[in-house]
């Protein structure tokens, strides 16, 4: 299986690394270097040192997007003119011969023709070298001389354009469009209430919500996002919205072709130059194989794990697998007369709101985490997905906890849930936990999808879901730098490094997301 990767640009410390493969014989076969005495640490980090100021360079470190390894370089120098000169090698070589030559060369010629603007691109390759001609010739080179044992090849900007994008045709949905919205959604052969038009109305970030969407023929690639100003530039990034949205389909990713995936790509990199947006960050629905056609961007990650039900399976099954003590506080509650029971009023909604609100302000949620009565009566009566409110009563017909689960096809997703302060200790939700997949049951529902912890890690949140079932999913999330300048220049005025360990994106948010 090909590695996923992610460029990004060469720093002075990535001279420990690349010395090394500067003194390996075997990776400059094919090529004019050749150096004559071994290449030292010290020399390396001078050159590197002198080379990354150059204006006519851009010089990148190809990466592994799962481990952020570095493994080889792609770069074009000499950029004049509206052209420029391509390199690529791969210095690991166990990762020869996966692939992850034809990813960046990709990503590079996407950069130089959507980003630099550049008119065409050049290459020098020995004619030996028959693996690197293929990738190249697979992208639009074409050879346009011989000198000795090496092939001139050249890529111009329409040819790339021509090869990537024929028949097909791009266009925006904004909220404005609520039935174009609604209609592209229904289209797809798997969508989760995520990809919904009111979700994204009902969205109290800063961001406009818009569907983009590449169509040919019948075939169609889209994928909601929201738009965002960053402060003080005239650039933009984008977000999805809370939850599991990514890009939607009405045929299974797998089953579209490359060159159908190839021109959704080369036009959605159209839109974002023009939008002028700098970074895209997108979280990926669990349950569809969304990875299949975001990984040639570079920047899918593995986040973590949610916790599943299976709810084709019995509920005795599902029993079996919960950790002791949660069948025991379940019949211990159901003896103290708790049950569970669905609710509809606009009082109901009101008491919900009321103790999930409360909630909220005990853990010291952000802003974005509080919704008023009216998000959740516009939730509960949209008809693009099934949302039910579903309370634990006490024995005295008490709500104590309640949840706000929605169910769209074949799954369900525990949306939101508040539990009273005072009734806590008591742990209704492990009543209503249960009570919820036989509900679901019930309505012929697939999977129960509880989440996963606080930033998808493995915390106390995450344990307290995993007592209940052993049956996860991987999460992954998209974030993919669309402008490399930028995105430096905007962690530069932060002094923010680029190689820090923090978990989040993108890094010139960071300081707001804490403030």
């Amino acid at each position: 299986m090909s590695e996923n990767i992610y460029l990004r640009p060469l720093v002075l410390e990535d001279a420990k690394t690349s010395y090394r493969w500067r003194n390996n014989p075997a990776l400059w076969k094919y090529t004019f270097f050749r150096p004559s005495e071994p290449i030292t640490l010290e020399v390396e980090t001078e050159w590197l040192n002198n080379t990354l100021g150059r204006t006519d360079q851009k010089r990148f470190a190809i990466c592994l997007t799962k481990t952020g390894k570095y493994i080889g370089n792609v770069q074009l120098i000499d950029i004049t003119d509206g052209q420029a000169e391509f390199h690529l090698f791969i210095g690991e070589q166990d990762y020869w011969g996966k692939g992850i030559g034809v990813k960046a060369t990709k990503l590079i010629l996407d950069y130089g023709f959507f980003t630099l603007n550049l008119n065409n691109m050049r290459l020098d390759v020995s004619i030996e070298n028959e693996a690197a001609i293929k990738i190249y010739e697979k992208q639009g080179f074409v050879e346009v001389s011989r000198a000795g044992d090496y092939l001139l090849m050249k890529i111009t900007k329409d040819d790339y354009l021509h090869k990537n994008k024929l028949s097909g045709k791009q266009y925006v949905l904004k909220l404005e469009q609520e039935t174009e919205w609604k209609d592209l959604v229904k289209r797809a052969l798997n969508y989760d209430f995520y990809h919904s038009w009111i979700y994204h109305s009902l969205d109290n970030s800063s961001g406009v919500p818009m569907l983009f969407v590449y169509e040919e023929g019948d075939d169609f690639i889209g994928i909601p996002l929201l738009k965002r100003e960053i402060e003080d530039t005239e650039y933009f990034d984008m977000s999805s919205v809370y939850g599991y949205s990514g890009p939607i389909s009405n045929k299974a990713f797998h089953k579209l072709s490359s060159h159908f995936v190839d021109n959704f790509r080369t036009n959605f990199l159209d839109f974002l130059k023009d939008e002028k947006i700098v970074t895209v960050f997108s979280r990926l629905n669990p349950f569809f194989n969304q990875s299949a056609i975001m990984e040639d961007f570079g920047g899918v990650v593995d986040n973590g794990k949610v916790v599943v039900f299976d709810l084709t399976t019995s509920l005795e099954e599902q029993r079996s697998a919960y950790q002791e003590r949660v069948l025991r506080k379940i019949k211990h509650l159901k003896k103290l007369g708790y049950y569970v029971k669905e609710a509809n009023s606009k009082e109901d909604v009101k008491i919900f709101t009321s103790i999930y609100t409360l909630n909220m302000l005990r853990v010291d949620a952000t802003a974005t985490y509080y919704f008023d009565q009216a998000y959740f009566e516009a939730l509960l009566d949209s008809d693009e997905f099934d949302a039910r409110l579903i309370f634990v009563y006490d024995h005295n017909d008490y709500p104590v906890c309640g949840a706000i689960v929605v169910i769209t096809n074949d799954i369900m997703e525990a949306h939101l849930l508040g539990t009273r302060e005072e009734y806590l200790a008591n742990s209704p939700a492990k009543l209503l936990t249960e009570e919820i997949t036989i509900i679901g049951r019930k309505l012929g529902v697939k999977y129960y999808n509880l989440g996963g912890g606080v930033g998808f890690k493995e915390d106390s949140l995450f344990r307290w879901k995993a007592n209940f079932s052993n049956l996860t999913f991987n999460y992954r999330s998209w974030r993919f730098v669309v402008n490399q300048d930028v995105y430096q220049n905007l962690l530069a005025k932060q002094s923010v490094e680029l190689d820090t360990e923090v978990d989040f994106f993108p890094l010139y948010r960071l300081q707001a997301n804490k403030a």
